[in-house]
């Protein structure tokens, strides 16, 4: 019986393995395996890498993800005075306010962080992604 169960183990991570080796990349477009020995996984013929092309459309990719998540960004300039939310980093439910305050913005920094004022005589420093501009309530 435990023969029988190690074949069945030694089956199963040898056939993963292989598929993990032989998988084709989306990125680089080809296996992993066959860029590490310069051959093809299934077929007996030597594979030649051309490494310059590889590393120039990772670039590509990583510069298309990083245009495509700058664009969903709203440029907007934070002023002295100017009251902001904060984002509440715990977990809570799906319908659940996620943010809290007002607070008054004391200082902003030209690296991308305001200081707002918490309570009397204590601030916080934080990254202008952790907060959105308060609009009072119309009532």
């Amino acid at each position: 019986m435990p023969q029988d169960v190690l074949h069945l183990v030694d089956d199963g991570l040898a056939s993963r393995m292989h598929s993990m080796r032989s998988t084709i990349s989306t990125v680089l477009k080809e296996s992993p395996g066959a860029l590490a020995i310069s051959q093809d996984m299934l077929l007996n013929v030597p594979l030649n890498t051309e490494w310059q092309t590889i590393t120039q459309n990772r670039e590509a990719l990583v510069n298309d993800a990083l245009l495509k998540n700058n664009h969903r960004h709203i440029n907007y300039d934070y002023y002295i005075g100017q009251h902001v939310l904060k984002y509440d980093n715990t977990i809570k439910g799906k319908l659940a306010i996620n943010t809290f305050g007002p607070f008054e913005i004391v200082c902003v920094h030209v690296n991308g962080t305001v200081i707002i004022q918490l309570q009397d005589g204590e601030t916080e420093q934080i990254n202008i992604h952790c907060t959105i501009p308060y609009r009072k309530p119309l009532l």
